[in-house]
């Protein structure tokens, strides 16, 4: 009688002792924010195309201007970009973060940023766009994106076409 109770005892620490380690080494979760309560950023235009581009002639830029629709604060989260020869940077009535590109897969991880845009105010994002990145390989139609993440809301996407050239 006395080997079964230490037999069940046993049982009955181990199965307490891994079911508690089980249970403290699930991931925490992450509290929703609710979207409701965050700005939501909007850009009356997402695509430019600079047409033909000379690798010989350097760098090309473009603004596209991001606003704050909402009736609550945005907040930009993350810039990044779909190319290491594409670079991006937020202007917000003159603070400016950045420029970032693609750092992630290169090496290194993507800055975290907490740009706020009040409700109704307007942000540019620059492209930077660099021909000659890809060297003569880099010749013809390219595509790239912008990526804008905000806290609690689904990432902007900005686009830029070009046709690269000699």
């Amino acid at each position: 009688m006395n080997l079964k109770i230490i037999i069940i005892g046993t049982v009955v620490t181990f199965t307490l002792l891994f079911g508690g380690l089980f249970w403290l080494s699930r991931p925490a979760t992450k509290p929703e924010i609710a979207a409701a309560s965050i700005g939501r950023l909007t850009a009356a235009e997402t695509f430019y195309d600079f047409g033909s581009v000379s690798m010989a002639k350097g760098l090309v830029a473009y603004k596209f201007t991001v606003t704050n629709s909402d009736s609550v604060p945005a907040v930009v989260t993350k810039l990044y970009t779909s190319c290491m020869c594409t670079k991006a940077a937020l202007d917000i009535s003159g603070k400016i973060w950045g420029p970032f590109s693609m750092l992630s897969g290169h090496g290194g991880a993507v800055p975290a940023i907490a740009a706020e845009i009040a409700p109704g105010q307007t942000g540019d994002i620059e492209a930077i766009f660099d021909p000659a990145a890809h060297g003569p390989a880099g010749i013809g139609k390219i595509e790239r994106q912008i990526i804008i993440e905000q806290n609690g809301q689904p990432p902007l996407s900005l686009t830029i076409r070009a046709l690269v050239t000699p």
